[in-house]
C-alpha cells in the first residue's frame, strides 16, 4: 500500500513536469508551442484574439509595442528571447498558414543555428529576430511594415495603412 501510494505521488509529480516542459522534438513541435503560447499570452494581457490571419500581425504589432515600453523602462524585466520566440513563431505560422509554398527549417546558413527562418516569397525570413528588435528598438521595427515589404513590392502604399490601435 505504501508502495502503491509512492508510485501515485510520483505519478503526479511526472503529469505536472510533463505539462510545464513539453518535449519539442521537432521545429514544427516548437513553433506550434510557441505559437500557441503567444496566443494564450496575448489573450490573458492584452484580451487581444489572435486568429492566424494577416490582419492579426498588426495586432502582435500593438503588443509588441507595450513589451517595447516595458523593456525601456527596466530591460531585465522580460525575457526578451523568450517573448521574440513566441511572437515570432505566431507571425510566421500566419506568414506559413497565408502564403503557398512556406515553410519552416531550423537552422540557416545565413543567420546560424536554431534561427528558425521562415522560407516563402522566394527568400527567408526571421520572425523571431523581427520581433526581438521590435521589442528592443521600437516602432522602427515594425513587423507589419517588414511583412508589407516583403509581401508587395508596392510596400509605399501600405504605409499609410499600418497605423495600429489597440482593440478594446
Amino acid at each position: 500500500m505504501v508502495l502503491g501510494g509512492a508510485l501515485g505521488v510520483w505519478k503526479v509529480g511526472q503529469e505536472r513536469y510533463d505539462q510545464s516542459h513539453p518535449v519539442l522534438a521537432t521545429s514544427e513541435d516548437f513553433i506550434g508551442y510557441a505559437s500557441g503560447q503567444a496566443v494564450a499570452d496575448a489573450a490573458q494581457y492584452d484580451h487581444i484574439t489572435l486568429d492566424y490571419s494577416i490582419p492579426s500581425l498588426k495586432q502582435v504589432d500593438v503588443i509588441l509595442g507595450r513589451l517595447h515600453e516595458i523593456y525601456v523602462k527596466n530591460p531585465s524585466s522580460m525575457s526578451v528571447r523568450g517573448l521574440s520566440a513566441e511572437y515570432g513563431a505566431y507571425v510566421g505560422e500566419v506568414i506559413r498558414r497565408n502564403e503557398p509554398n512556406a515553410y519552416w527549417t531550423r537552422d540557416s546558413k545565413v543567420a546560424g543555428e536554431k534561427s528558425y527562418p521562415l522560407h516563402w516569397n522566394k527568400g527567408e525570413s526571421y520572425p523571431l529576430a523581427w520581433c526581438s528588435r521590435r521589442i528592443t528598438d521600437g516602432d522602427g521595427d515594425s513587423i507589419w511594415i517588414k511583412y508589407s515589404v516583403l509581401k508587395d513590392p508596392n510596400w509605399k502604399q501600405h504605409l499609410s495603412n499600418a497605423s495600429v490601435r489597440p482593440a478594446h
